[in-house]
């Protein structure tokens, strides 16, 4: 007897031993054999020779060589397993440093007598195998690292082929990856170049769509858990691992690598490599991942679609063909993935086959009903013409049915539509309030939009139309305002304002606005004008770079214009010329020293070279010994504008320019001063947070307080221009949602909800939900669903994506029964 009782018991922990097991341990896994189409994005920048780390001296470059040939072994020997091509995976590589080719090779440039290498697809895909793998890993084994980290330009190509492999008709069911491998910062040059990071950015967003975006950094500063952090101010390191994140299918939505946007749930697509362990465990964990990859699931768009066609109220429609709808409904598999698309696409189709088999009952007169009792309340002798409403009425056909319900929703609206246009008695008049000129009162119509017609009263002197006012309001032309019986005799009244001339404008109304003209070396001057149109007759404002300059061709032979005269007698005397509008002298202008000419008198005297000046005048000197004849004596004339430190009257500020005084020709100064154009500092704007240069507050948690710029030297701000700054370090509230449910109650766990700001999604307060109590009424038909639905989940355990062998659970179970048996035998021979 107790023979029997060891054998039960080993039958019983057999049996709980196995009850343990997976389902899917036992059956054949069918999902194993999904292809993978798969992109490796490579970093070849000069940065790859570069030891690992100051404890690894492994350059980085044979780092990913190894790396990426154990990659390219591993799924070789994978594709030899398989007989069909389709079902094998295929790999496309792309290099990474400098400028972008189009062509696919392994090519460099030169540029400042240095090689870089181009960015370019190094192989198209290829489908590695145990017999042809050497070729792909030449292709990798032949990089040679040069250039700088235009990681833009890589993701762009790689972009490219994965919507080939999309678009590839072969590749229907295949998965598409790609795996990118980087050392570091991505540049144009040596620095961080936002521009680079955020155009990689930007293209993956674009391939994470259709393909999982694995990235390594390999460097001994990445850290998968650094995201950045709010405000500015952020280190190389932060920024690169950032965007690591931002290029990986960590963040799908991110567009820079300061706005990731959500993280995907549980994802680890950005991994560090900072040894060659790192590296080697790095693909193996991604290998093995890629390896259990499973079809995916179909597509259920259609059906969802197809059951958003699905009217809400039912109970328009005859019974029978709403249980035929239903009858389909319940015909819908859920489980089923990608290679069984027909079928669910074929869901679909009867879905909609379904919906559009529904008959509709009566056609429902109830809004006719309601639009005929509102027209009855209203007494017609308040309104210009009620004919209107009662043809209306009688148009009512009361035979409709529901498929012809928008005949009938037509009539309510005939009706409502003439209420609605009913026209109340309102009387409303115009006030010139000041001005002149007559105004024909307006046509009002009660309870609707009038708009503001355009002032057709002549403006009181000085000032100018601004709006018309109702009660408390002023309105602007265009503008919109529902008048109302409360408002009958009401004045819109006109309202009038000063001019001001604030606007720069050299013509207004096709009349220019011109004061003075522009001279050699004055620019044009114009008046200002108000917005309104009018011109001001005082105000003014300075055209800037249209002083006409110089122009040298007039001969005048006069001392002030000599440039050198005859020594001797044999010898010319020799003039500037001067300019042709206001006679100024080429002497004087530096850019003008070859505008000369020699006239036909000669002279016995050499005159020095600079002037002699007294208090009142000026003149030359003849240079030839014994001689104390002096030329070209004259008074100073304070004429020239010369900007020299030596003329200073007033240093310039920020919206003044510099004066300088005037001076003579001899470089005598005189008292009378002159503006030097363009030498106006202008406003020096600085950063001051303070409350009375708040130009905006935030308004919710995503913005920041905007500040105008101060000027350092005259305290201006920059409101004029328009010019301010975000205060990074402060931030608006939270904008808090209604309760969301997390977690249904049942009668077994209680449920939860959460609120959370309608703006960045941060969770702001969560609360439990009570269980639901007991009821027992389940009827014979959610008994019958729930075995439809154990039934189902059965299946799916099945079809699961374990790759483990059945023979082994098969093995072991009878080598458990051979044990038994030869316990009872020994028994009996005993």
């Amino acid at each position: 007897m107790k023979i029997y009782k060891k054998v039960i018991a080993c039958i019983l922990t057999l049996m709980m031993f196995f009850a343990q097991m997976p389902v899917n341990v036992f059956a054949a896994n069918q999902k194993n054999n999904i292809p993978l189409d798969i992109v490796l994005v490579l970093d070849v920048s000069g940065s790859m020779s570069d030891p690992i780390s100051k404890t690894d001296s492994t350059k980085r470059i044979d780092i990913l060589k190894d790396s990426i040939n154990q990659f390219i072994d591993s799924f070789a020997q994978s594709n030899s397993k398989k007989n069909d091509e389709k079902y094998q995976s295929r790999i496309s590589i792309i290099k990474f440093a400098g400028d972008k080719s189009d062509k696919v090779g392994n090519d460099t440039y030169q540029e400042n007598r240095n090689t870089y290498n181009y960015t370019q697809i190094m192989s198209d895909f290829f489908t590695a195998t145990n017999d042809n793998k050497a070729k792909l890993e030449d292709v990798v084994n032949s990089i040679r690292p040069a250039g700088a980290t235009r990681s833009d330009y890589a993701m762009e190509l790689a972009l490219e082929k994965i919507k080939q492999s999309k678009n590839d008709e072969s590749r229907k069911y295949a998965k598409r990856v790609v795996l990118f491998l980087t050392d570091g910062q991505p540049t144009a040059f040596s620095t961080f170049d936002d521009t680079v990071a955020n155009g990689a950015i930007k293209a993956s967003k674009e391939i994470k769509k259709d393909a999982e975006v694995y990235a390594f950094g390999m460097f001994t500063e990445t850290n998968p858990s650094s995201t950045g952090h709010a405000g500015s101010s952020w280190t190389d390191k932060e920024k690169f691992n950032a965007y690591m994140h931002g290029v990986s299918s960590n963040y799908p939505d991110a567009t820079t690598y300061d706005n990731l946007g959500d993280r995907a749930k549980n994802s680890a697509y950005y991994m560090g490599v900072k040894n060659s362990n790192d590296a080697k465990t790095a693909i193996n964990n991604v290998v093995n991942k890629l390896f259990s990859m499973t079809y995916a699931d179909a597509n259920y768009t259609k059906v969802t679609e197809a059951k958003k066609r699905i009217p809400s109220d039912l109970t328009l429609y005859t019974d029978e063909t709403v249980q035929a709808l239903e009858d389909v409904l319940k015909d819908v598999k859920y489980d089923l993935d990608i290679t069984q698309q027909d079928t669910v696409d074929g869901y679909a189709d009867a879905i909609n086959k379904a919906i559009n088999q529904l008959k509709y009952k009566s056609a429902d007169y109830t809004e006719v009903d309601k639009a005929i009792e509102k027209a009855n309340k209203l007494n017609k002798d308040n309104y210009k013409d009620f004919s209107k409403v009662e043809d209306a009425i009688k148009t009512v056909v009361r035979s409709k049915n529901i498929t012809e319900q928008d005949e009938v929703d037509a009539m309510a609206k005939a009706i409502n539509d003439a209420i609605d246009a009913l026209v109340f008695q309102l009387k409303i008049k115009y006030g010139s309030n000041g001005g002149t000129g007559t105004m024909a009162n307006p046509t009002v119509e009660l309870n609707k939009e009038f708009t503001f017609p355009k002032c057709e009263y002549v403006a009181p002197n000085g000032k100018h139309f601004k709006g018309w006012q109702v009660d408390n309001t002023v309105y602007k032309v265009g503008d919109k305002r529902v008048f109302t019986k409360d408002d009958q005799n009401k004045e819109i009244k006109a309202v009038w304002e000063e001019h001001t001339f604030d606007q720069k404008l050299k013509e207004v109304n096709g009349v220019s606005t011109l004061k003075d003209k522009a001279t050699c070396t004055t620019n044009a001057i114009y008046y200002k004008s108000c917005a309104c149109g009018q011109v001001s007759t005082t105000e003014t404002f300075e055209d800037k770079d249209t002083k006409l300059g110089h122009e040298y061709t007039k001969q005048i032979k006069d001392a002030k214009y000599l440039k050198s005269q005859g020594s001797n007698c044999q010898e010319h005397d020799a003039y500037w010329y001067a300019c042709s509008r206001c006679d100024v002298s080429a002497k004087d202008d530096e850019n003008a020293q070859d505008k000369y000419y020699e006239s036909a008198e000669v002279g016995n005297h050499v005159s020095s070279k600079d002037w002699n000046k007294d208090s009142n005048n000026h003149w030359h000197s003849c240079t030839v010994p014994g001689c104390n004849e002096v030329s070209d004596k004259g008074n100073h004339v304070y004429d020239q504008e010369v900007e020299s430190s030596e003329y200073l009257a007033t240093p310039a500020t920020c919206m003044t320019p510099a004066r300088y005084y005037k001076s003579c020709i001899c470089g005598a100064k005189g008292t009378e001063a002159f503006a030097a154009t363009g030498t106006h500092l202008g406003h020096a704007y600085i950063e001051v947070k303070n409350p009375q240069f708040l130009r905006e507050k935030a308004t919710n948690c995503k913005e920041h307080d905007t500040y105008w710029y101060v000027c350092s030297r005259c305290g201006k701000t920059s409101k004029t221009i328009n010019k301010y700054y975000e205060d990074k370090d402060s931030k608006g509230e939270h904008i808090s949602s209604d309760w969301i449910i997390d977690q249904q109650p049942t009668v077994a766990k209680e449920g939860s909800k959460h609120k959370e700001c309608t703006v960045c999604k941060e969770v702001l307060e969560t609360e439990k939900i009570a269980k639901l109590e007991n009821v027992k009424t389940e009827t014979k038909k959610e008994e019958t669903a729930s075995k439809k639905e154990i039934k189902v989940e059965s299946k799916k355990a099945v079809t699961t994506g374990d790759n483990t062998n059945s023979i082994v659970p098969i093995v072991l179970l009878g080598i458990s029964l051979l044990g038994i048996y030869m316990i009872v035998m020994k028994k009996y021979v005993r």
